[in-house]
């Protein structure tokens, strides 16, 4: 591959590409507007698990078995690759199999968020997984892309009020990595200004509801099968009651609901200065030098983990060819696809 060839991808600020910039401009212009990634398949455990109990979340109590038959068709089409020979290095496999003890995680911990906080018969749900773009018509920002996918919009029936909300998931020990800096979220300004203009009408458009989760240390085994028969129940309610265990065992809250009214300008001082710093990194030209690395080096090994691009950032571009033919692709081009599930009656 001649490193000359490769072009940018069309920027669209997400609230994911300004934490990513603020982190490390060479990190966000090898990942948004090259698309590189990794070779192979990556198991990120945390990730997985993390979007099948979003999956659990959009489709709400009693949707159990679709989304158990969403996991299963995931395996089969990971094997599918296993069965073509692509799987040079065990992770697809590994992938597949892993799957149905995540799916087992994911499951416990909606249950128990349900659990905790039951939705009550006047909050309907109007639209899930949200995919929305829009480029800015005028001002300082003109023709800059913001886009998006919200988890879900719920209506209050009582008084029309529109919320956002969001499901996060982590790994970490507390759920401050989730909440710390929620009122002045990047994320809770830009999802508002999306909804705002892909409902167009939204006077009633409230505020925003973050709920958070630990994932749970323990998973199912055969301490559980033996449990399941104690206690004359099957066994994902003895895994159930185990993390449950679990939680209230690890000394510090595990699920969490908090909800911050918009009570701020569309486009706040705060937010109009990130925007304008995505606009300037937008425009830059294609360039890896043009994109600071990180003078301070954390991003580099951000929650314990080396970053993806390290061998790029710190070997001379002669070597990129190479690494690229190695370690290295360039991801292809998603089609844009605006579909959501919406009702907006």
């Amino acid at each position: 591959m001649k490193i000359e060839d490769i072009q940018m991808r069309p920027f669209t600020c997400h609230q994911s590409s300004i934490s990513l910039a603020h982190g490390c401009e060479r990190c966000f212009f090898l990942k948004e507007r090259w698309g590189v990634e990794l070779r192979g398949v990556k198991v990120k455990e945390g990730a997985s698990l993390g979007k099948i109990y979003h999956k659990f979340q959009q489709l709400g109590p009693g949707h159990e078995q679709e989304v158990q038959a969403w996991v299963r068709k995931m395996q089969t089409d990971l094997m599918a690759q296993v069965d073509r020979g692509e799987d040079l290095d065990g992770q697809i496999l590994r992938l597949a199999n892993l799957l149905t003890t995540l799916y087992n995680k994911a499951e416990a911990m909606a249950k128990l968020f349900w659990e905790c906080y039951p939705t009550p018969d006047y909050l309907k749900t109007i639209g899930t997984e949200i995919k929305h773009s829009m480029i800015i018509q005028d001002g300082a920002l003109k023709g800059m892309v913001l886009g998006g996918t919200i988890d879900k919009l719920i209506q209050d029936t009582r008084n029309g009020d529109i919320w956002i909300r969001d499901h996060k998931s982590t790994g970490m020990k507390t759920l401050d990595v989730i909440f710390a800096g929620f009122p002045w979220s990047t994320q809770a300004r830009i999802y508002r200004i999306l909804a705002e203009d892909f409902y167009k009408n939204f006077a009633s458009l409230k505020g925003f509801i973050l709920d958070g989760i630990l994932k749970p240390g323990i998973k199912l085994c055969g301490k559980d099968e033996k449990n399941a028969k104690l206690w004359n129940c099957d066994v994902e309610e003895a895994y159930l009651r185990r993390v449950k265990e679990w939680y209230a065992e690890s000394g510090t809250a595990a699920i969490r609901s908090q909800a911050i009214m918009f009570n701020e300008p569309l486009v706040s001082w705060e937010l109009m200065h990130e925007l304008l710093t995505m606009q300037n990194l937008g425009s830059r030209p294609n360039i890896p030098e043009a994109y600071s690395r990180d003078p301070s080096r954390f991003h580099c090994f951000l929650y314990g983990s080396q970053c993806i691009y390290y061998d790029l950032c710190e070997s001379p571009k002669s070597r990129w060819p190479e690494l690229f033919e190695t370690k290295y692709k360039i991801r292809e081009l998603e089609p844009e696809n605006e579909d959501s599930e919406t009702d907006s009656e």
